[in-house]
């Protein structure tokens, strides 16, 4: 069982602790993993994960998992934010047209756009390369990008054991208002899953 630990940006403020006070005093950090999705609260985990990276003079590992659950309408607002490949944003505007369906007996509606497995590599590719740009401010010059796909906190986990992970610096919640990367099942089903440290950013 991980040592689960929630921080709040706003906590570290002056009389409050600090990130690497709340952490076990016997810990041992070399390399941190950090999972991102482009949202607001992995943005905070990617700072505060690399500004822990820097204290103890550890590597980053920044893990993006291809967001296969996210609606079509959170993707396209984060290729707009991020800046992505023009192509991106062009193929995304050609399929932006829902399509509707004939169940039957009158039955109708609308079936959201699929996004295409290429640009969900581009935009986890664009995404990686904005928060690598944050780790670094911050110090940490070690930094490797990974882009997996599949289940989000069983790749994390997996990430965590391939890369000899310490600690987990993580959003608590993400773009995926139910199944996406870093909803809150998944970073609630990763600090009681992983066998190392977890902190959960909100």
């Amino acid at each position: 069982m991980s040592n689960g630990t929630a921080i709040n940006p706003k906590d570290t403020a002056a009389g409050s602790p600090t990130q690497s006070q709340l952490l076990p005093k016997d810990l041992v950090i070399k390399t941190v993993l950090i999972p991102v999705d482009g949202s607001a609260h992995a943005h905070k985990a990617a700072f505060i994960g690399a500004n822990i990276a820097a204290k103890f003079g550890a590597r980053v590992v920044l893990l993006h998992v291809m967001l296969r659950h996210v609606s079509f309408a959170k993707i396209y607002d984060l290729a707009e934010k991020q800046k992505g490949p023009a192509d991106v944003l062009e193929t995304l505007n050609a399929i932006s047209e829902p399509i509707v369906y004939d169940a039957g007996l009158g039955a109708a509606g609308p079936i959201s756009p699929i996004v295409p497995t290429e640009v969900l590599i581009k935009m986890g590719w664009r995404v990686l390369e904005v928060e690598q740009g944050t780790v670094k401010a911050q110090g940490v010059n070690a930094v490797s990008l990974v882009m997996e796909d599949d289940d989000p906190a069983e790749k994390i986990i997996a990430t965590a054991n391939k890369e000899k992970a310490d600690l987990i610096v993580m959003g608590r919640r993400g773009l995926g208002a139910f199944r996406g990367m870093l909803s809150g099942s998944v970073s609630t089903k990763v600090s009681h899953l992983a066998e190392l440290t977890v902190i959960s950013v909100t």
